[in-house]
This record gives C-alpha cells, structure tokens and sequence, in this order.
C-alpha cells in the first residue's frame, strides 16, 4: 500500500471497507436475539475503539455538553441496528438492506424540516423511485413477512438518517474515533437490561466469536478504513462505494446462505442505488451553490 498513490490507497481502502459493511448483514442469520446482536456488537467495538483511542491518545472523556446528544444518538444506534437485524431475520438479507439503503431520502427529508424547505424536484422523484422499490420487495406469496421485513428495514433507515443528523455537532467537536466510542458504549449498555428476556441468548464460543468479529472488523475497523479512505479520495467517492453496500450482501448472502437473487429484487435494487445517488449528488449541487462543498 505505501508504494501505491494515495488515491490508489483509498480505492482499495473503500473497496475492503464496503465489502465489510455489506457483510454485516450476514450477522443477522445468527440464532441469537437481535439484541443479544446490537449489544454484543456495540460493546466489542466500543473496547476496540477505546484500545484505538487510547493508542492515539484520543480516548479523553467528552464535554459535559455532548453527553445529552451522545445518549441520544447511542438510543438510535441501538434502534437502528436491532431493526436492521430484526429485518435480516424475518425477511433475508435482500429486504434489510435494500429497505436500509433508502436512508438518504429520509435523511434529505430530515434536512428539509429542519431547515424549512420544500423538497426539490429530483427528491420528489427519488421518492417515487424508492416507494416503488420497496413494493417491489413484498413478495405476494410471503406478504407478511416480508411486509414487516420491510417495515423494520425502514426502521433502520429512519433511526440511521436521524441518528446522522443528530451526530453532526458531535462530528463538529469531537474526532470520529472519540465520537463512536462512546456513542458505541452507551448503546451495548442501554440494551443490556433486556438481555435476560431476550432470546435466544448467546451461549456458545463460537456464537461470542462471531460477535466479537462483528463488534471488531464489521463496526471498529470499517470504521478506520473508511476515515483513511477519506483521507486519501473524495466524500462523493466514499460514498458511492458504501451505497453499493446492498450489493455486496445480496452477492454474500447468495454465497453462504443461498439466498435467491431474483428478478424484484434486481429491479428494486437498481431503483434504490439509483435514487440514493440522485439524492447524494443533488445534496453536493445544494452545498456546491451555497459554497460548502462536501467533497
């Protein structure tokens, strides 16, 4: 990697760190409680985190002003990532990442309220790109499942936008690594009241193996890759690896778990990965004219 150019390092950087995100999923076909998941998760890279942190010298504890967003933020994360394993379980791999990926329409729809603006024309349309393509994901033979498969994918989408837009004064005065540790922290703790009626529990070494590859690879060092990548590229190209994201799982899960890849959700994936990078790149046009660019 050190005789390569930089734009090359990141390439390979954002390359590894999107195959890791995309694996993430596979972690829901676990026997074990989406809580037992979140938590475990949460706790493993919180640890691997404060382990960075403390390497860094970037572990210091947070001001007392950024704790009431680092609770809130950790309650969505914690929401975010149960949903999202929730709907890995009742729906597959395809529904929950594919219904997770349509977290920049809500995050645009978060920013418009907030900043008290109708929506443009190329979100409109990105709307009805991604309402359909979530229809397109309820299968009529399946209609229930996969129609609360898909209800707790969006969960996981709108719990993630908002958690994004509500991190953004952490970003502003703390460093990543300090900002996901103890966003990470708070919520493997808030969860674990629920542990002992949630089930199945983990019980087995290799069930604590798995979640601590989850909490360290899929959550710490994705993490890592993805803040080197953007040192070295582009915001707008980081992205457009990581929007692939559903991509990777979808090809994984087909891999390992024989998964059918078929023609709805072929259609329904393009229909998504295209409106998020039309929302993405009508975001960077918006703070391009106001003089703020992203990338």
């Amino acid at each position: 990697m050190k005789n390569l150019p930089p734009k090359a390092q990141g390439l390979i950087a954002i390359n590894i760190a999107a195959v890791i995100f995309g694996s993430a999923a596979l972690y829901g076909k676990l026997d074990l409680s989406p809580f037992w998941i979140t938590s475990a998760r949460a706790g493993f890279g919180a640890l691997t985190l404060l382990a960075l942190g403390l390497w860094k010298n970037d572990a210091g504890f947070p001001p007392r002003q950024c704790w009431k967003i680092i609770f809130l933020t950790g309650i969505l994360l914690a929401v975010h990532w149960s949903s999202f394993f929730e709907s890995v379980q009742i729906a597959g791999v395809a529904v929950a990442t594919l219904t997770f990926a349509t977290f920049p329409l809500f995050t645009v729809l978060i920013e418009a309220v907030h900043k008290r603006r109708r929506p443009y024309f190329q979100e409109i349309g990105a709307t009805l790109a991604i309402i359909l393509a979530v229809s397109l994901l309820v299968n009529p033979q399946n209609s229930k499942s996969s129609f609360i498969g898909a209800l707790a994918g969006l969960t996981s989408a709108i719990t993630y936008a908002w958690f994004w837009h509500a991190s953004k004064p952490l970003i502003e005065e703390l460093s990543p690594i300090r900002v996901s540790l103890y966003q990470n922290a708070v919520t493997a703790l808030i969860l674990v009241p629920f542990l002992p009626f949630a089930a199945p529990m983990a019980s087995h070494s290799m069930d604590w193996l798995w979640l601590a590859l989850l909490g360290i690879v899929n959550t710490a060092l994705m993490l890592q890759l993805y803040l080197y990548a953007l040192q070295r590229i582009s915001h707008s190209i980081c992205s457009g690896f990581v929007a692939l994201e559903p991509v990777y799982a979808i090809v994984l899960a087909a891999a390992f778990f024989h998964e059918p890849i078929t023609l709805w959700v072929a259609l329904s994936g393009a229909l998504i990965i295209g409106a998020s990078f039309t929302l993405h790149a009508a975001e960077e046009g918006q703070a391009h004219r106001a003089g703020h660019p992203l990338s």
